[in-house]
């Protein structure tokens, strides 16, 4: 099949957002004084993941989320370094400040922007996606950039595929267009449904889920694989 668009997802698919995420907490918490550690950080993993599932599915609003998960946190270890808003804000700034791409991205998209039109589509806020896309120098890339929190909607909600189909400046077929990312639910399940083409990014894993996406890949780099 021939694509037009390719519509890649952001964290974990063009940055490893997991690591600069674990290092963003960790000088969080030295940034007011006090210390993280694998068990805050894995307890923060767990309070993160309810948060985003209850946001995507339109249960909380991004507003709520950013202060939400720290809230969580500190009760859980009983423990406040500052206050949940305080925190999420220099969180967020660590986030933004720390980040990086996974090497070869960059010259990955110079290549395929050669051949198909690129476009980003992820859930995230919009004072650390942006940001991060400009600090990273990947913005320039995708001829459409589309944010959750800008919307008010998430992946795998249909609506936010929709906006993300109208926001194209040409008028593909769904099928010719190809949702790259790395989260079964929001990115593959999301994709399928809306009738696109899906790659998941498995990074190793295993996929013992009913969703099924149309290509799999181990990074995103190999998507030349079948591409070609």
């Amino acid at each position: 099949m021939q694509f037009q668009w390719l519509l890649f997802d952001f964290d974990n698919t063009l940055v490893d957002f997991t690591n600069t995420s674990k290092n963003a907490l960790w000088q969080s918490f030295l940034d007011f004084g006090s210390r993280c550690s694998d068990s805050i950080y894995s307890l923060y993993k767990d309070i993160n993941h309810q948060v985003w599932t209850a946001f995507e599915r339109g249960e909380m609003t991004a507003e709520h989320l950013r202060i939400e998960r720290f809230a969580r946190l500190f009760e859980a270890i009983e423990e406040e370094p500052a206050s949940p808003a305080a925190f999420s804000k220099r969180y967020l700034e660590n986030l933004v400040a720390l980040s990086h791409a996974y090497e070869g991205v960059h010259e990955l998209l110079d290549k395929l922007g050669q051949s198909y039109q690129l476009g980003l589509i992820t859930n995230g806020l919009k004072e650390v996606q942006r940001p991060r896309l400009a600090l990273l120098r990947m913005t320039h890339h995708f001829s459409t950039i589309v944010v959750s929190d800008e919307i008010g909607v998430a992946k795998p909600d249909h609506a936010f595929f929709d906006f993300a189909y109208r926001s194209l400046p040409t008028n593909p077929a769904k099928e010719e267009i190809l949702v790259i990312g790395d989260n079964l639910q929001s990115d593959i399940r999301g994709g399928n449904d809306f009738g696109h083409t899906t790659c998941w990014i498995s990074h190793g894993r295993s996929n013992e889920s009913e969703v099924q996406p149309n290509f799999t890949v181990e990074g995103v780099l190999a998507i030349n694989n079948f591409l070609r």
